[in-house]
């Protein structure tokens, strides 16, 4: 409306060139016109007021609903805000020797450590991000395992033995009936990340009814930041004989935090209302490990240790994977369907940090050498906006 507005003036302009040019010449012939020179002797008219704006000339707001569809349709990516929520279903292997718990008479293992294997145990994954720049982003997210359980237990006609040379010096700990061995874990983990990412837009047939252009955006994200995490653990080893019962018991605790920088790579590839996102994630990590023991009591021979505890420093290394399959619900909301594998190594597992040996220092190290390993699937939403 704005070029016609302007062409209306042009041609107007033309048009009082010429009609000059008419009077002009009427003049110069001696001839005059009534209704020219009544306009001639017309006082001029002052303009106070601006012509009226045009609305096609203005920009539309960002908040308009049709620069909203022209940018989920235009952009790659149509969103700067996310949020991931998952539940997980993970099975865990230890990487803990197999030093074993409960032997009998002959000295023949009846338990080990290795038979405590945790069942699969739920958790979650949070994760909120935003992109701040046409190339960077950031985002925040936290992991949670637990309930992480393993039990073992044996029974014995009064010949269940723990290791010696402790299991000969607590009376309970020697010609046992029943022995059970317990042990619970919890992780937690949480990282903050800055990313680099990469879109294009897959061309394609139109969908947009303002545009010719195919809305599927896939990304490449480039990841870099820093991760904690935290692994708790508590194990018990009971053992009861005689009749009454009189039982003893072994319990050990321990933590390891990891704390380091992270580098990773995130992908995301769609098609219409289906995506398939995967990443891997790696960090080498300073660890703190910590075990303590409670005091060790026999029912006959008394007090045979008491609380101990020990910590150390190291190195340890995380290793995270993750595909998911995404089906959207509508332009925001969307169902999310995966696998994910998580490893951490140079832990401080509960388990292996008994320690059967019977001199004043019994208790006081730490073994770091262990290493658990999780698998399994991931259910959840995701909102994008």
């Amino acid at each position: 409306m704005g070029n016609a507005y302007r062409q209306i003036w042009t041609v107007a302009g033309v048009a009082l060139v010429s009609l000059c040019g008419l009077v002009a010449s009427s003049h110069a012939e001696g001839t005059g016109s009534p209704l020219l020179d009544e306009a001639s002797s017309a006082l001029p008219v002052a303009v106070t007021e601006p012509l009226p704006a045009d609305p096609l000339d203005e920009m539309l707001a960002d908040d308009d609903a049709c620069m909203q569809e022209l940018r989920r349709c235009c952009c790659c990516p149509g969103w700067t805000h996310y949020v991931i929520f998952d539940l997980l279903f993970l099975q865990r292997n230890n990487q803990a020797g197999n030093q074993p718990l409960v032997v009998s008479d002959a000295g023949s293992p009846l338990m080990s450590v290795q038979d405590l294997q945790p069942s699969t145990a739920m958790g979650v994954r949070i994760f909120y991000g935003e992109l701040f720049t046409d190339t960077l982003g950031w985002e925040v997210g936290y992991l949670g395992v637990y309930g992480m359980f393993g039990s073992a237990t044996v029974t014995g006609p009064g010949n269940l033995n723990a290791p010696s040379p402790l299991g000969t010096a607590v009376n309970n700990f020697n010609d046992a009936d029943t022995a059970r061995a317990t042990y619970f874990s919890t992780l937690n983990m949480a990282e903050f990340n800055l990313f680099r990412y990469d879109c294009c837009q897959e061309c394609g047939p139109t969908r947009c009814r303002l545009t010719n252009c195919q809305p599927n955006c896939h990304c490449i994200n480039y990841l870099a930041g820093f991760v904690w995490a935290g692994l708790d653990e508590q194990s018990n080893l009971s053992m009861a004989c005689c009749n009454p019962p009189e039982s003893a018991s072994y319990t050990v605790r321990s933590s390891t935090n990891y704390f380091g920088p992270q580098i990773g790579m995130r992908g995301r590839r769609e098609w219409q209302r289906w995506a398939v996102e995967g990443w891997w994630k790696t960090a080498v990590c300073g660890t703190s490990g910590y075990q303590s023991a409670d005091p060790i009591v026999g029912t006959i021979s008394g007090q045979e240790r008491g609380p101990v505890s020990a910590s150390e420093n190291g190195v340890g290394f995380i290793g995270n994977l993750n595909g998911t399959l995404i089906y959207r619900l509508t332009e925001v909301w969307g169902l999310r369907a995966g696998y994910n594998l998580i490893w951490l190594n140079n832990s401080t597992l509960a388990p292996t940090q008994y320690d059967f040996s019977n001199v004043a220092s019994s208790g006081t190290g730490i073994n770091d050498n262990g290493g658990i390993f999780l698998q399994g699937a991931n259910l959840g939403v995701e909102a994008r906006w």
